[in-house]
């Protein structure tokens, strides 16, 4: 599993309020890392290590890395390492990580293989 460059417990910084939503379509594919100040959503595939406050990987999204943020959301598929302050697996999740949390919510139908810690 890959690994997550943050130190544990630093968590990227909320987003300004009215802050916009950076969408990177299903058409797109990053090779390389994402970071911002804003909430993001991924429809296409990063591989590479994504980084913002709110993190939503849409049904048609993938991450091939890490992700690191305040919020994540999880609907497309995740595979190397996760550090978040809330995750949500939403049904139809495909994890392969290791995932270190605070909060974590797994719907019905969501997979994930990899450890579950609790940062404290």
């Amino acid at each position: 599993m890959t690994k997550v460059t943050a130190p544990w417990g630093q968590w990227p910084e909320p987003a300004k309020a009215g802050a916009r939503r950076s969408i990177l379509s299903s058409d797109i594919v990053v090779e390389g890392d994402v970071r911002s100040d804003g909430p993001v959503e991924v429809q296409g595939q990063v591989v590479g290590q994504v980084k913002a406050p709110d993190l939503l990987i849409s049904s048609t999204g993938s991450v091939d890395g890490s992700a690191i943020a305040l919020e994540l959301k999880v609907q497309g598929k995740m595979s190397g390492a996760v550090e978040a302050r809330h995750v949500s697996l939403l049904a139809g999740a495909v994890v392969l990580a290791d995932v270190t949390h605070e909060q974590i919510a797994i719907e019905a139908g969501a997979q994930i293989e990899g450890q579950l810690k609790r940062a404290r």
